[in-house]
């Protein structure tokens, strides 16, 4: 063999190793890409969360939602800090379906919850946060 023959040959397998980490390494960028997209789009969803949870007026919805429920079902009600304490007595069981469903649909973290039966009436306890 030539000089110029292995010439050749070395500069054939230089320019497909080149091309090789070439394609390796397109292939690894756009990896990158698509998980720097999926984590932007997970920032941008919990801080859309984050705006939710922080929302100012939970505290009259709260009391919106009281509302359907008569004054005299309600045996406490203490709301401090973005924290709530709720308790109802001689709820029917529509005006506890009524009340759950009202706040379960409130951006809450349910701390405590407990439900009672005494005869066919309950008896609610809720401790939750925002």
């Amino acid at each position: 063999m030539s000089k110029n023959m292995i010439l050749v040959v070395v500069s054939i397998v230089v320019l497909l190793a080149s091309a090789l980490f070439s394609i390796s390494q397109k292939k690894e960028y756009s990896k990158s890409l698509n998980s720097i997209k999926e984590e932007k789009k997970s920032i941008e969803y919990i801080a859309s969360l984050k705006s939710l949870w922080d929302a100012k007026g939970i505290k009259s919805k709260i009391e919106k939602a009281l509302l359907s429920i008569p004054k005299e079902r309600v045996k406490s009600y203490t709301q401090k800090r973005g924290k709530a304490n709720i308790e109802f007595n001689s709820l029917s069981e529509r005006e506890l379906n009524r009340i759950l469903s009202k706040l379960s649909i409130l951006p809450l973290q349910f701390k405590d919850l407990k439900v009672s039966k005494v005869s066919n009436k309950f008896i609610l306890e809720i401790q939750c946060v925002w």
